[in-house]
């Protein structure tokens, strides 16, 4: 069905102005955590070395992200070290 309007769609590694909302997405997929502790998570996150929040975004609004890492402990089914692993995703 063509409306007319398309909706424009991107992605862009977070910031920690962007936690508020990863938080607020991230406690509708895992509900026994609190925002504020995801803040704090999240946090540590986008400021680490390692690790990677991808913002997709819908129009102008924050639609979904994913959460990668480089782990270095064993992943199953993996023989090296480190590994990309996608620890969630939300859309």
């Amino acid at each position: 069905m063509e409306t007319g309007m398309e909706e424009t769609l991107s992605v862009y590694k977070a910031v920690r102005e962007d936690v508020p909302f990863i938080a607020e997405m991230a406690a509708k997929m895992w509900g026994n955590h609190t925002i504020e502790n995801l803040c704090d998570e999240f946090n540590e996150i986008v400021d680490g070395n390692e690790n990677a929040v991808f913002i997709l975004v819908a129009g102008k609004q924050p639609a979904g992200f994913a959460q990668c890492q480089l782990r270095h402990d064993y992943v199953e089914g993996t023989d090296s070290c480190p590994v990309g692993y996608l620890e969630g995703i939300f859309v």
